[in-house]
């Protein structure tokens, strides 16, 4: 896979971890502040309101990267500070810090639902951008004759892949063991079942790999070139079946168009 693709991926996945770092964060300090005064010792229980204003600010970064800005989110440090830097009694501080995390738990949720993913993930659209559609144009005719299950695993597979969900991916295109009538296709889910195998373990690049063989290469959009290295021809290989099942999944299951749209600017990158 190439390296603008793979710091996609890699945001993508950070970009998770944030999200529910701050619902973690938010709720796990005050119950640590509220076993703390169970056992007696009397803090400031203010203090354990660090949870709330680090999910504040963590909230303030993901609205930041998003395409829409949401004034609400990006404004929410600096209610954590208005709030939590008076001291309060415990009954008072406990309630605060509560409705408080439920509030930014609530703007994670609705950051995600209005304002959309951030911009490493998806591309803005209706239609395909010229080169996917160059590309899909090429396959049409070799992949006219699949099945609409094996189109739908294709895009559930695609969608997957781009979100860095690889444990999934590995098992949705390793429940295709015979894509029909193109074998090259059922290939394309055997090298994206390995490869998304081996990103999910963090394994090393396996000596022996699967790959596409000469007469899929009218399939390919990349096919590699005899001079690269084994690593080159390994990513190439990821890059090529991905895009394969994305020209499957776009001419088999017109229902989920609107999903692969939303993967293009992970796609383009592949091509790039």
């Amino acid at each position: 896979m190439t390296r603008s693709a793979i710091r996609i991926l890699s945001e993508n996945k950070n970009q998770r971890y944030l999200e529910l770092a701050i619902p973690l964060l938010s709720f796990g300090a005050t119950l640590v502040g509220v076993l703390v005064w169970m056992m007696g010792f009397e803090i400031d229980f203010q203090y354990f309101a660090i949870g709330c204003v680090i999910g504040s600010f963590l909230l303030a970064y993901l609205a930041w990267n998003r395409p829409k800005k949401d004034i609400v989110a990006l404004s929410t440090p600096i209610y954590a500070i208005i709030f939590f830097i008076v001291p309060t009694d415990y009954i008072a501080g406990l309630t605060l810090q509560l409705l408080y995390a439920a509030s930014l738990t609530i703007l994670i949720i609705r950051l995600n639902y209005r304002f959309g993913e951030s911009h490493t993930g998806v591309s803005s659209g209706k239609e395909l951008a010229a080169p996917l559609k160059t590309y899909t144009g090429q396959t049409s005719d070799a992949l006219s004759g699949i099945s609409l299950e094996t189109a739908h695993r294709a895009a559930v597979v695609i969608s997957q892949f781009a979100r860095a969900e690889y444990g999934q991916v590995a098992r949705a295109a390793g429940q295709i063991a015979d894509a029909g009538n193109e074998p090259g296709l059922t290939r394309a889910f055997a090298i994206v079942n390995e490869h998304a195998t081996v990103l999910d373990r963090s394994l090393p690049r396996p000596e022996l790999y699967r790959t596409f063989l000469p007469e899929d290469e009218g399939l390919l959009a990349n096919p590699p070139h005899p001079e690269y290295s084994e690593d080159r021809k390994f990513d190439a290989m990821l890059d090529n079946a991905l895009l394969l099942l994305f020209s499957a999944a776009w001419h088999g299951s017109e229902a989920d168009r609107p999903h692969l749209l939303s993967c293009q600017a992970f796609l383009l990158k592949l091509l790039a």
